[in-house]
């Protein structure tokens, strides 16, 4: 009866087992007969907004070894060390493990895995690994930001959607006996990976060249610290353009140095504070006319200093700029001015606009590391304090939050979430996320913006932003200027030279921001530093985008040509046929790399193209 009772439960547990459990057996029985290799998941590319290619992968290999399956360990230690120039010592210790399978080597080339192959050497095996390869070098790097040796994102984009970017992993098993070694039918199953998801950026390619080039002839002829600039869509939030200088080679990174490689790597534009200086006056003035406390028709008396509980505060100009109304004193950027403001509105109205600007707020962009500004305590703040805070003093920003309070100052009152994710799509074309214009709130109203937008004109064609000017085009815009400080004191000779700029003037669709950061040449005035930049980039920024030059929309139009990644030779045929002129501005190669205006904008018959390659 017991022997019977034993048989029925035995019998029923191998029913159980090759039933029931019979898949998770099997997984358990193949883990036990074979040697896994993994083979790494494709890591998902990343295009521009009009789909060129910014990133994508390359094959490396990793080396493992079995020690039990090598013969000859010396001959095979010593060559493998050679050939990878890492010590034989280190080699052989690998070799000589009493581990099943060891990892030798990461990120070997296919020419080396030839070499060893060639070799014969027994117990020697390769899984083939993705790296990333940044098309461009050191374009767009600390956006991009980079991967380690494991292809994990460390910095950047990289980092920010590691996860909607990783591949799913895949495996090769090969068929072992108990101590790894091989057996002789040499039967290997696949098991395959999945490619990481597609990120399409917001940034377009010929936009982003132009700011780079435009940013390093910045930071060169100023000899600056850096220099940087961000370009923002004022009515959707979208990030057309980030770049700073300088910048490093994302296929040649400095991995030795990791102070280096950090300092490089770092976006400044949304890790770091400064304090703006007169570009904040823009915000000043938007709440001041909100709320009444100031209007066109203000006028205002600059001595060249205010005295504010007992502290003189000097204007930029200290003779002072005499009577002069609201408009003026904007044209002027007189500190007195803005100090009224600020005073009139006082701590609580001043703070309460302040933050619906965003300001000590995140803005929310998809880049890690955002900072956020700093202004003192409500509770503590002083009145000396306020009065600086309206010109832009005594408060601390990033560049990406002051250029989206300072699009919602021009675009209507609106406070947008910036974005540079246009669209994420899976393997099969689905859209897993799809980047969207983001309203937070409306901080000002519809005629307070217009107001701003027209005296923010006037400052470029008549005040101190003169040096923004394009002919043919509106600007607004507003110059800053401000001090450096370290350890709490101000740092002579040190200062941040800004401008923030907008176009069209009278119906804004591009913002953008420019920074350079200790010029060393002399000039340091946003007015004298920055603003050229800004006009430089307008100058070809409006083209770029079929904007035409006043006086030239009644001319004939027609449709600017695609020329990319052709050739110069056909490009000039192309162009010709058409009758239009070209200059080539950049010739680094024979394949046009972007052009002036952007391919499918409508343009004038006498419009010259510009071409980069």
């Amino acid at each position: 009866m017991l022997i019977t009772f034993l048989f029925v439960g035995i019998f029923g547990k191998l029913v159980y087992l090759q039933v029931v459990e019979n898949e998770e057996m099997q997984v358990y029985a193949l883990d036990q007969w074979t040697r896994d290799i993994p083979l790494q998941g494709e890591r998902g590319c990343i295009y521009d907004k009009n789909g060129r290619l910014l990133v994508t992968n390359q094959t490396t290999y990793t080396v493992y070894v079995r020690p039990n399956a090598v013969t000859d360990k010396e001959r095979a230690a010593s060559f493998v060390a050679d050939l990878f120039d890492i010590r034989y010592e280190y080699v052989y210790s690998k070799i000589t493990s009493r581990k099943g399978e060891v990892t030798l080597k990461k990120g070997a080339t296919k020419e080396e895995i030839t070499a060893i192959r060639e070799q014969n050497l027994v117990g020697f095996y390769f899984s083939q690994n993705v790296a990333r390869k940044y098309v461009y070098g050191n374009f767009l790097s600390q956006v991009l930001g980079f991967t380690n040796i494991d292809c994990v994102g460390q910095t950047g984009l990289e980092m920010s959607l590691n996860s909607y970017l990783t591949g799913k992993n895949g495996s090769v098993l090969t068929e072992a006996d108990l101590i790894g070694r091989e057996l002789e039918s040499n039967k290997t199953y696949y098991i395959s990976g999945k490619k990481g998801n597609t990120v399409y950026l917001t940034v377009e390619y010929g936009v982003q060249r132009m700011v780079e080039n435009t940013v390093n002839e910045a930071y060169n002829e100023h000899k600056a610290k850096s220099a940087s600039c961000i370009v923002m869509d004022v009515q959707t939030g979208e990030i057309l353009a980030m770049a700073q200088a300088p910048n490093y080679d994302l296929n040649n990174l400095p991995r030795n140095n990791v102070a280096e490689l950090l300092s490089v790597a770092k976006n400044t534009l949304i890790g770091n504070v400064y304090e703006p200086g007169s570009t904040f006056k823009m915000l000043t003035a938007s709440i001041g006319l909100e709320e009444k406390v100031v209007s066109l028709n203000t006028h205002v008396y600059c001595g060249g200093n205010r005295v504010v509980d007992g502290t003189k505060i000097k204007c930029w100009k200290t003779i002072g700029h005499g009577s002069q109304t609201f408009s003026e004193g904007v044209q002027n950027s007189c500190n007195c001015l803005f100090m009224d403001i600020a005073l009139k509105l006082g701590t609580e109205k001043l703070y309460a606009g302040l933050k619906k600007f965003g300001i000590v707020e995140k803005t929310g962009i998809e880049l890690k590391g955002e900072g956020n500004g700093l202004m003192i305590s409500q509770e503590v703040v002083k009145n000396v304090d306020i009065a600086r805070m309206g010109f832009g003093q005594a408060v601390a920003v990033t560049a990406i939050e002051l250029i989206t309070a300072c699009s919602t100052v021009v675009n209507g009152g609106y406070l947008l979430q910036p974005y540079i994710v246009d669209r994420i799509a899976d393997t099969q074309g689905n859209i897993v996320l799809q980047g969207n214009r983001t309203v937070k709130r409306q901080v000002i109203g519809e005629e307070t913006s217009k107001t701003m937008r027209e005296v923010l004109w006037s400052v470029v064609e008549e005040g101190g932003g003169k040096n923004a000017q394009v002919q043919g085009y509106k600007i607004g815009g507003k110059t800053g200027t401000a001090q450096k400080y370290e350890n709490g004191r101000i740092a002579q000779g040190k200062y941040v030279a800004t401008f923030v700029g907008f176009a069209p003037a009278d119906n804004p669709k591009y913002i953008l921001l420019f920074i350079v950061d200790e010029p060393s040449t002399g000039a340091y005035y946003g007015s004298v530093v920055a603003a050229p930049y800004a006009s430089k980039i307008y100058s070809e920024l409006l083209p770029y985008f079929g904007y035409a030059k006043e006086g030239e929309k009644e001319a004939e139009t027609m449709i600017m040509p695609d020329l990319i990644g052709k050739g110069l030779s056909q490009a000039d045929t192309e162009l010709r046929e058409k009758g239009l002129t070209y200059e080539i501005c950049e010739e680094k190669g024979e394949e046009v790399l972007y052009q002036i205006p952007a391919p499918g904008s409508e343009i004038s018959k006498n419009t010259v193209v510009y071409l980069y390659s």
